[in-house]
């Protein structure tokens, strides 16, 4: 048995479809105590919310009682998927108002297409947070980026994150007030912890804290936290007997001990290496990485499989004009994903639900859909009825071929690092890390690894962010991902700089485009530690404010903010509103990177006056 503490749980009973179940204990919340806010300032509870690819949902402790986490039921109509998180779908009307989410967004749509109501007055949205990750690829990220309905119809990316936090949040306060907490809680003794994959770039943590304030939750209540952070603080509190695969030896968060946290979630995939340290304290030893090997990725390969026998074209215009059925699929579909393994290890066929419409509409403008799949790469392995498709389970575990294989190759590309030598243990988590697929293949790619697997993967990322939210600084140190820098101006030195970037400002030659380096790439962050004090003066003698471009790149020394690789995420702005001192005036700037988000803060080195600095990540480049 571990000595350290269990992590309680008191769990409801379920009762209807999509509202979370919660026990009533009273109509209003007993009075049992006053807080007068003196201790640790005004918090009261903290509660998280955990915004998945595929599904979502909250959890919150008490201050007083940290490790007694409460996560309610969510229900659906089926009750194979009874869980702690419900579906990340938002619906609404053709205003764009807010109608539903989670299961219950799903049977609404359901149930208009069932009614004959025309769903194309509504909006439809599943699995947007992977469509934010896509674009991260590819696109600058703003507070204009939009994300696509089911049917392809563009609105705010910011908006609807902001209905489904909103949404959660209303679920959790009502919550509170149905508990009989012991404690008056208001909104304002609230800590807030909202979980983004650490993989993420400093821009989509702030359009997160963006779509989090626009649902109600003010700036200054809320925390965000990196995924596998989380899921490692929450598992680094279990027993063992709650943690597969460390049943035997010393526990794997003893100090000195090394592991890989691999976070599986439905869209991406993020891995970092913790070291613990005396005190319990987790250290990062590798930067977080990650790739789009998450669930989603099960559900694409195997409508790729489908559109190679009906086609692209025909696939489009199916899930256009029977929308309803076309989800209904991918739910069966989902349910068969998540079969436990003793479930089907006696099959040699996987059987699965397919809407009527299917097979029908294909036939009626193509061949009979069993021959067309006989002249496909599925020869044999398929067996079509009318309202089922009969798949072989080899064929079927395949469609994990393209996740795993991402898994892997990135989990022995980490392991190789010499920064992490003497890691051999694989912490899996997140709700893709459940698939008995998945587990299996890291088993069989790393033999000299112990994996471990808590008995709620699924859950260590949602309620390791309330531990988080009461104990920041539970991870003391992390690794930088980029060299981050600022782009400003140089007295021009012959010597040292391109003749061909010099410009006279204010009757002096400066060198333009400087990269003006504030922390390298690997380099090791502890938590509240500024980096080097950078200083800057105005270019005007009657400057109010300063903007400094900021820019990253995995680069160790740029140079310049132009050279290849590098790449601009935001703005620096300082306020300077006393312009006493002119040209003279100096100003000191120093970044913090320890934590989750970057902090600024400056002054005025010549009267010691605090300086307004913030970043934004979000504005239209330079």
């Amino acid at each position: 048995m571990s000595n350290r503490p269990v992590i309680q749980e008191r769990e409801s009973v379920p009762s209807n479809r999509n509202k979370p179940v919660v026990h009533k204990e009273s109509n209003r919340p007993v009075i049992k105590q006053q807080h007068d806010g003196s201790k640790e300032g005004n918090l009261i509870m903290v509660a998280a919310i955990d915004f998945g690819t595929t599904f979502s949902g909250y959890a919150f402790s008490m201050r007083d009682t940290p490790k007694e986490i409460h996560c309610p039921y969510w229900n659906t109509s089926s009750t194979e998927l009874i869980s702690h998180k419900t579906p990340t779908t938002v619906l609404l009307d053709a205003k764009k108002n807010f109608i539903a989410f989670g299961y219950d967004a799903e049977a609404q749509y359901l149930a208009l297409a069932e009614e004959g109501t025309d769903a194309n007055n509504y909006y439809y949205f599943r699995r947007f947070k992977m469509m934010l990750y896509d674009k991260l690829r590819t696109e600058r990220l703003t507070t204009e980026t939009k994300v696509e309905d089911i049917k392809g119809r563009l609105l705010p990316a910011v908006d609807v994150f902001a209905h489904a936090i909103r949404y959660l949040k209303k679920c959790l306060t009502e919550e509170i007030e149905s508990r009989d907490t012991s404690v008056y809680v208001q909104e304002e003794n609230i800590t807030w912890v909202l979980t983004v994959p650490a993989i993420w770039d400093d821009p989509a943590k702030q359009f997160m804290r963006k779509a989090a304030e626009k649902a109600g939750i003010h700036s200054n209540k809320l925390m965000i936290a990196l995924e596998p952070e989380a899921a490692s603080l929450y598992c680094k509190e279990l027993p063992v007997e709650k943690l597969s695969g460390s049943e035997s030896g010393i526990g794997i968060f003893s100090p000195g001990k090394k592991y890989l946290v691999l976070d599986a979630g439905g869209g991406t995939i993020d891995m970092t290496v913790h070291e613990v340290k005396s005190g319990g304290k987790l250290h990062e030893l590798s930067k977080a990485s990650g790739g789009n090997w998450g669930g989603v990725k099960v559900d694409m390969t195997f409508k790729e499989m489908l559109m190679e026998i009906v086609g692209d074209e025909f696939m489009e215009k199916y899930c256009l004009s029977n929308t309803a059925e076309y989800i209904d699929m991918f739910r069966d579909f989902e349910i068969k994903k998540r079969q436990k393994v003793e479930e089907k290890s006696q099959l040699k066929k996987v059987t699965m639900k397919m809407p009527a419409t299917f097979v029908e509409k294909y036939e009626e403008i193509n061949k009979d859909i069993e021959e067309r799949t006989k002249e496909t790469t599925y020869k044999g392995v398929l067996k079509w009825g009318l309202d089922k498709v009969r798949i072989n389970k080899e064929t079927f575990d395949g469609f994990f071929n393209p996740s795993c294989t991402g898994i892997i190759e990135h989990v022995g590309k980490l392991l190789s690092d010499p920064k992490v030598k003497g890691t051999n243990i694989i912490l899996m988590v997140g709700g893709f890390s459940e698939s008995a697929v998945v587990q299996q293949a890291v088993r069989e790619a790393f033999p000299n690894c112990r994996v471990v697997i808590p008995r709620d993967a699924g859950l260590a990322v949602l309620k390791g962010a309330v531990l988080f939210g009461h104990d920041p600084s539970a991870v003391a140190s992390r690794v930088a991902k980029f060299t981050y820098g600022i782009g400003c101006t140089e007295l021009f030195d012959p010597k040292k700089h391109d003749s061909k970037r010099k410009k006279k400002i204010n009757g002096k030659d400066r060198c333009e485009s400087i990269f003006s380096k504030h922390v390298e790439t690997g380099a090791v962050l502890h938590l509240n530690e500024e980096q080097g004090e950078h200083k800057y003066h105005p270019i005007y003698a009657n400057q109010k404010k300063i903007s400094f471009p900021l820019y990253t790149t995995e680069a160790p020394n740029p140079k310049y903010i132009d050279e290849p690789g590098c790449s601009y995420i935001g703005t620096l702005t300082m306020d300077i509103p006393n312009t006493a001192g002119g040209l003279g005036r100096e100003f000191a700037a120093k970044l913090k990177f320890g934590g989750t988000e970057i902090t600024v803060t400056a002054k005025n080195t010549n009267t010691g006056e605090v300086a307004s600095a913030q970043f934004n990540f979000l504005d239209n480049e330079p």
